[in-house]
């Protein structure tokens, strides 16, 4: 049996950043907290009147899984095992609602997001 030639960096440490105007995957060394890899995407933004900001919930959910998979290519194209990312943390839009329905898991209407501050 071959020997693996993945590197072998203790802890990873993966965080999805997602935020209004893109999503973010980022991939760091626990010991040294030196940035391994990342990848970001833009995410599309409607603004149907002041103040308001919708998105597509269903681009939010694969801006974030293209993110995680690009970010895990990086790190194999660097010879870095991805079995060693041990916890992900996620960092979200904390003001933006998304109603989905119970019984067929879609969304009803756009993210929103109210930007002021009323």
């Amino acid at each position: 049996m071959a020997a693996s030639n993945k590197a072998v960096l203790g802890p990873l440490v993966g965080a999805v950043d997602q935020g209004t105007s893109s999503t973010r995957f980022l991939v760091f060394n626990s010991k040294t907290a030196e940035l391994l890899s990342h990848h970001q995407v833009e995410i599309k933004q409607e603004f149907p009147r002041e103040g308001w900001v919708e998105q597509d919930p269903k681009e939010i959910l694969h801006s974030v899984y293209e993110c995680i998979e690009k970010t895990c290519e990086k790190l194999g194209q660097l010879n870095i095992d991805i079995s060693n990312i041990k916890a992900i943390g996620v960092s979200n839009q904390r003001e933006t609602t998304v109603v989905w329905d119970k019984i067929t898991g879609e969304p009803l209407y756009n993210a929103v997001d109210c930007l002021t501050n009323e």
